[in-house]
């Protein structure tokens, strides 16, 4: 039973993706201590009919419209009442034994800002990219997002909202400041969560590299560190196209 003040708020963001809602609401429900939230985008596949017919499995649910899946994950932040947040995408399942390697962690350590766990991403992969991440919270962030957003459980007071502004890569943004301000963050070898394919930040085009100069430069200023971070940036693109390009060959 979950009582009125959990010690975890799991935010499921969705839209559009009922089988995915299902095995991942379907792996988080009904466990002492933890809250399952639903933010629904106001999905026109059957995901609200089933959400409603599974309501008591689901303390928290919201179906509207809404501008993305980061003010998705902000709505869920408004009506969560743990004290730690763990955000899974559509599709995402916590690896057996997972969820009580979470609750034990910040049971033990309650005074970070954050526990970082492994994960594991599911294909189709990008070339080049792993399908094992391990958590980093070093300076190691200004360069690439060392933080998978699904290994990431936030103590919820010490964490502002996502930047809407980023469509792509507000979880980075949100990282890199936490890092910029000198949060603390535990490491820990586990792996939480397996993850599924298609997510918005696995999509390496233009877009998500511009976006990536923007938010380094928000978050870290500007000046010679942005210049630098911008050559890193546009390098980085490159890269991915000749990456592509040698996988098709």
């Amino acid at each position: 039973m979950v009582s009125s003040s959990p010690l975890l708020s799991i935010i499921i963001p969705s839209y559009n993706q009922i089988d995915g809602l299902k095995r991942t609401v379907s792996s988080v429900k009904d466990i002492d201590d933890v809250e399952v939230l639903v933010i629904d985008g106001g999905s026109n596949d059957g995901s609200a009919q089933w959400l409603l017919e599974n309501r008591n499995h689901i303390p928290k649910l919201r179906t509207a419209p809404d501008n993305g899946i980061y003010d998705a994950m902000n709505k869920g932040i408004e009506l969560s009442s743990g004290r730690w947040l763990w955000f899974l995408g559509t599709g995402d399942v916590p690896v057996d034994g997972a969820i009580d390697r979470v609750l034990e962690a910040i049971k033990l350590d309650s005074e970070s800002d954050m526990h970082c766990f492994c994960i594991r991403l599911l294909p189709p992969l990008e070339p080049g990219v792993p399908d094992f991440y391990k958590p980093n919270f070093t300076s190691e962030l200004k360069w690439r997002n060392t933080l998978h957003h699904q290994g990431v459980i936030y103590r919820k007071n010490s964490i502002d909202k996502y930047d809407t502004r980023f469509k792509v890569l507000a979880d980075y943004h949100m990282n890199l400041k936490l890092w910029v301000k000198g949060a603390s963050c535990k490491c820990h070898e586990h792996t939480i969560a397996v993850v599924d394919a298609g997510g918005v930040s696995r999509v390496f085009n233009r877009r998500l590299y511009a976006e990536e100069r923007l938010l380094k430069k928000d978050a870290l200023g500007g000046g010679l560190s942005a210049l630098i971070q911008s050559v890193w940036t546009t390098m980085k693109c490159l890269n991915k196209q000749f990456a592509r390009i040698r996988s098709k060959s």
